[in-house]
């Protein structure tokens, strides 16, 4: 018997009752479960603030594997292994942005970076088999996204066991670029308010995505060059530009990045962006707002429109496998306007997409209304502010057997990779926190 498993291993009493396995699946919503426990488990389960289970895990073992995994969740703060035969996916921002050109590379280019260890071990503990790291300065081309894979993935850190990923996708990015014109009325053309996407030097804050599975790079498909207004029915407030800027003007803020993963004899396609933060203005929540229609649009025929920067056109097929990944922002689900309706709402309506909705310990610990939440920061009283900024969504044609964001409860395994306000600004931690979802491809 494993070490864990002995760990797991135990008795303990509910009211002085003994529970049956089944009784407990059936409490944690373990599927194949009872239909419910007995009478008297029942009043045993409700007798008190302080009852405790009472059952012997081997008895579990060979019956219900996903009880194991659940209780590994729930009580350790552990990330239980994926089934066999499910694809883990998850998405990471990951705070290896720096604040000029070259630091992240040459930062990452040997072992010793703290910050880097710190955001190694996070992905080492939830041991994604695809990972999409974003908020990633990618100005170097792929040169910082290898040696962080070899000097810090590849390596284990904190107790966990390195990751060896031999697939690694990265590409430009429109964030620092400039556009060529003075988009923020300031009479200089140059710098940071006449980039195509938010950054103070190219390649800052992009994305880096890494797979233990074959990537059929010869069918990526990026749509970093796609001009906004080429979208119909866009959002593009055109009194804030001037017809010459609209012309030039990109959809993307960072990019669009469609990546087949070869899984078997199964193609996923993860489908990957980090759209401009909508509450920074009012054309960033219009852009913001066709950054994520533009997903929508392409994978349910409406993307007539979309040609890629190879000048491939259309969208995706419509019997494709696809993940959603990404910092995506907290207006996610919310219409910008009574014409412009929440693009993700209406996947959900449509049933295009299935989301698994991941919950957490230490968020529901925050705040039981906001058990989803991604992304925690402090409001100037110091009130914790908890948002669902990052998703994980696969494809209605998928199933999700299971999902989680990594955010343990004060104590639990990894909750020093979690701190939140002040202390993770201290840290040199991000603010946000890892999204996982199983889908189950056999």
């Amino acid at each position: 018997m494993s070490a864990s498993l002995r760990r797991l291993r135990r008795r303990v009493l509910l009211g002085g009752a003994l529970v049956p396995v089944a009784a407990v699946a059936t409490a944690l919503g373990i599927p194949g479960a009872a239909a419910a426990p007995g009478p008297e488990v029942h009043a045993a389960m409700v007798a008190g603030r302080d009852t405790r289970l009472a059952f012997d895990l081997d008895d579990a073992l060979p019956e219900h594997p996903d009880l194991v995994r659940r209780l590994q969740w729930m009580r350790a703060g552990e990330v239980p292994a994926a089934r066999p035969g499910d694809l883990r996916v998850a998405t990471f921002s990951a705070g290896l942005s720096r604040s000029v050109p070259g630091r992240l590379a040459e930062e990452v280019s040997a072992p010793g970076s703290e910050r880097a260890e710190r955001v190694a071990e996070t992905v080492q503990r939830a041991a994604p088999d695809v990972v999409l790291l974003t908020d990633v300065d990618v100005d170097g081309g792929d040169e910082a996204a290898r040696d962080f894979r070899t000097n810090y993935l590849a390596v284990g850190t904190g107790g966990q066991e390195g990751i060896d990923y031999p697939y690694v996708y990265t590409a430009e990015v429109n964030n620092g670029v400039d556009t060529g014109a003075d988009l923020d009325d300031d009479g200089v053309i140059g710098g940071t308010g006449d980039s195509f996407g938010p950054g103070e030097f190219a390649g800052q804050h992009g994305m880096v995505l890494y797979s233990r599975y074959p990537l059929d790079t010869g069918s990526i498909r990026t749509f970093r060059d796609l001009r906004w207004d080429e979208m119909p029915y866009n959002a593009l407030p055109e009194d804030d530009y001037t017809e010459l800027e609209r012309s030039v003007l990109r959809l993307s803020s960072t990019a669009h990045w469609d990546i087949p993963v070869r899984v078997g004899g199964r193609t996923v396609h993860v489908l990957a962006s980090q759209p401009v933060d909508p509450a920074s203005g009012e054309s960033s929540a219009a852009r913001h707002h066709d950054e994520m229609r533009f997903w929508s649009d392409y994978v349910t025929g409406r993307g007539d429109y979309i040609t890629d920067d190879a000048g491939r056109s259309g969208g995706l097929a419509r019997d494709s496998d696809f993940v959603l990944a990404g910092t995506f922002g907290d207006r996610t689900g919310t219409a910008l306007d009574e014409d412009h309706p929440s693009a993700i709402r209406a996947l959900l309506d449509a049933e295009v997409i299935r989301d698994p909705e991941p919950e957490s310990a230490g968020a529901r610990a925050a705040d039981r209304d906001e058990a989803t939440a991604t992304h925690a920061v402090r409001d100037g009283e110091g009130e914790l502010v908890l948002d669902r900024t990052d998703f994980v969504l696969p494809s209605a044609s998928l199933s999700t057997s299971a999902s989680g964001v990594f955010w343990p409860l004060p104590g639990q395994l990894g909750s020093h990779l979690t701190p939140t306000g002040g202390d993770a600004d201290r840290a040199g931690l991000s603010e946000h926190r890892l999204v996982w979802a199983d889908v189950t491809l056999g």
